[in-house]
């Protein structure tokens, strides 16, 4: 991690102080995907999603102006770290430091790791158009580790953790992929949300179930070949 990193960590640990740590993480991500809205970028601001409005009010309203200068540094320290250091997991890390110290075993994938995991299994970097898809993917950087070989695919993400999909969905965005990823358990595919980044245009979309194509476009479960039943007519012998 650059120094960006520490920058990040100085201006939240400020805010933990007045505030629940988890809690400011938790809001930046959810300040990050309402500011960057596809109809705040599609109309350079001039109109409005009324849900996403009432989101960012609601999500604003314990911080006072200080405070929200705070969160706005950060923010734009997320935007620098991509530029200088793009496909890297800034969110990660600081989560798994500062918020869960691996509680709950919540350590994600090493980056070398992921990297060695993408070269394995993105066989054609020069074919675009594929589908990547992580069914657990924590704040993505699996799939980080994929666009850095192809960015040129589709990436699909999910995880049951709110916070997790939303660090991803940020990662997505920042980092130009375009793709999907769902607040969902991929077990039991019970839905709780999700977003398209960048699908149609820049910007992120929240979507129901309907809309997503991790949950609606799912592999059915194959029926299990009947057993067939035991012949029990005597075989005729060979002479």
């Amino acid at each position: 991690m650059t120094n960006y990193f520490n920058e990040l960590t100085k201006h939240l640990n400020t805010l933990g102080r007045r505030h629940d740590l988890a809690r400011v993480f938790n809001d930046l991500l959810t300040l990050g995907i309402c500011s960057f809205h596809s109809t705040n970028i599609k109309s350079l601001l001039q109109e409005k999603d009324e849900k996403n409005e009432t989101l960012y009010f609601e999500t604003i309203k314990p911080y006072a102006k200080d405070d929200l200068r705070e969160l706005s540094k950060a923010l734009g320290i997320l935007q620098l770290n991509v530029y200088h250091e793009p496909y890297s997991d800034i969110l990660g890390e600081f989560f798994m430091c500062h918020i869960t110290r691996g509680q709950n075993g919540q350590y994600f994938t090493p980056e070398p790791v992921c990297e060695l995991m993408a070269v394995i299994n993105i066989e054609d970097a020069e074919s675009d158009g594929k589908r990547v898809l992580d069914p657990a993917c924590g704040s993505g950087r699996m799939l980080l580790r994929a666009a850095k070989i192809n960015q040129r695919n589709y990436f699909f993400g999910a995880d049951s953790s709110n916070t997790c999909a939303k660090m991803a969905t940020l990662n997505f965005f920042l980092n130009g992929l375009k793709g999907e990823v769902a607040w969902m358990n991929s077990l039991s595919m019970e839905w709780f949300g999700g977003w398209q980044i960048n699908q149609s245009g820049l910007g992120i979309l929240p979507i129901e179930k309907e809309q997503s194509r991790i949950w609606s476009e799912a592999p059915m479960q194959k029926p299990k070949p009947e057993t067939p039943e035991f012949d029990k007519t005597p075989q005729k012998q060979p002479n």
